[in-house]
């Protein structure tokens, strides 16, 4: 099957809705936050190695901004930052140069994303009470902090966070590969080859999940924007 142009996609000329997406995803405030020193880390993954800390000081407030844009406005950025580093602890003596390091951190920041996700609908279904509340305390701060990307005006900066959680509700509706891959695109702007090799699938994978996601993404939204009417 051949594919129109990343470029025509990228652009919102082609695809299933994809100008309307375009538009929604230019309209999501999303917050970059802070993220502790290496010292606030809990002392069972202290940094053994100065290369390990390194990476840490270099990376981690980018892989803090890739969880709250993975995971949304509600993102425990703080846990899913010191798991994300924890397994680069492990792994770190296997890196061997072959990938750009941001983009072997984003792989697993994914992963992680993707286990945090799997617990909390878990949590969800056993306990009825939605969403697990993680180890810590940091969703309120990440859901809730101004950034240079938010508006100042308090009444643009709410209606910014009721896109924003509109949003990652409709994106909720996807499958897990599908709403991988359209925030990777839509939201970070990875390349399809990027994306295939973070998520290790072939590049025509890739661009049958966007499509597949971007049509259950127009459906949700056209059907909440009929809700919305009546």
């Amino acid at each position: 099957m051949v594919w129109p142009s990343e470029d025509l996609l990228r652009e919102g000329k082609v695809g299933v809705g994809s100008a309307h997406i375009k538009g929604v995803v230019s309209g999501v405030s999303f917050a970059t936050p802070d993220v502790p020193p290496p010292e606030m880390l809990d002392t069972k993954v202290a940094f053994a190695r100065p290369s390990f800390e390194s990476v840490y000081r270099a990376h981690g407030r980018t892989v803090a901004r890739w969880a709250i844009r993975l995971l949304g406005p509600k993102a425990d950025f703080e846990d899913i930052v010191q798991d994300v580093f924890m397994v680069v602890r492990r792994r770190l003596p296997e890196f061997r140069g072959e990938a750009e390091i941001t983009t072997w951190l984003y792989e697993i920041t994914v992963r992680v994303v993707q286990r945090w996700r799997l617990r909390a609908r878990w949590w969800s279904w056993v306990t009825g009470r939605g969403q697990s509340p993680g180890r810590g305390q940091a969703q309120a701060r990440a859901s809730i902090a101004p950034t240079a990307e938010s508006p100042s005006d308090p009444h643009a900066l709410l209606e910014a966070r009721e896109r924003t959680h509109l949003f990652y509700q409709l994106l909720d509706e996807l499958s897990e590969s599908q709403r991988t891959t359209f925030i990777l695109f839509e939201v970070e702007g990875l390349s399809g080859a990027q994306i295939a090799e973070i998520t290790g699938t072939k590049i025509n994978a890739v661009w049958v999940r966007l499509s597949r996601a971007r049509r259950k993404f127009m459906e949700c939204m056209s059907a909440w924007e009929e809700r919305e009417k009546s």
